[in-house]
């Protein structure tokens, strides 16, 4: 089981850096524009997905500028500002209706980590959507199930992406 699972996990991050590699890119530069422009780039985890604000605000490389969004974030929500919402799935209503309400409250940068279901219909007020390929099972079972959903696992190297391009953007301000 180990072996199918760690094989078509890199093949989900292999398909994140390349089909996502544009809306990575994207994002970064909306990331690095709030960072240049001293706003802050907000983390909102949904689930699982608390693992992604963890990394971003406490783990060895911290996102510039991060904090973690927090009821008292609505007080201080800028449009300068940006949002990085994270969760299972890119349709999960209640990750769906929080990017619907940031863009109302302040009409700042929203991205959304997610994985694409097939059969979803994808409406969002996010800016951008990187999907995170894990949206079912990898490991077939005896019985037709799967088990062994990694959304974890990719959103936490869809972060990386997103982290590692935006700094990449920002070295190029900072050797100017």
């Amino acid at each position: 089981m180990l072996k199918i699972f760690s094989t078509q996990v890199s093949g989900l991050l292999k398909a994140i850096s390349d089909k996502e590699e544009q809306s990575i890119e994207e994002s970064s530069r909306l990331l690095a524009h709030t960072v240049l422009s001293e706003g802050t780039v907000y983390f909102k985890g949904f689930g699982e997905m608390e693992a992604v604000v963890s990394e971003a605000l406490f783990g060895e490389n911290k996102f510039r500028r991060g904090a973690e969004f927090t009821d008292a974030s609505w007080e201080e929500l800028l449009p300068v500002d940006s949002v990085v919402v994270a969760s299972r799935f890119a349709d999960d209503f209640e990750a769906l209706d929080f990017c619907k309400k940031v863009k109302e409250h302040a009409d700042c940068y929203v991205i959304l980590l997610g994985g694409r279901r097939k059969e979803a219909v994808l409406e969002t007020t996010a800016d951008i959507v990187i999907d995170t390929k894990a949206a079912r099972g990898l490991v077939p079972l005896d019985d037709g199930s799967r088990i062994g959903v990694p959304s974890g696992l990719t959103a936490l190297f869809a972060y990386y992406a997103l982290f590692l391009t935006t700094e990449e953007i920002l070295e190029e301000y900072d050797e100017e």
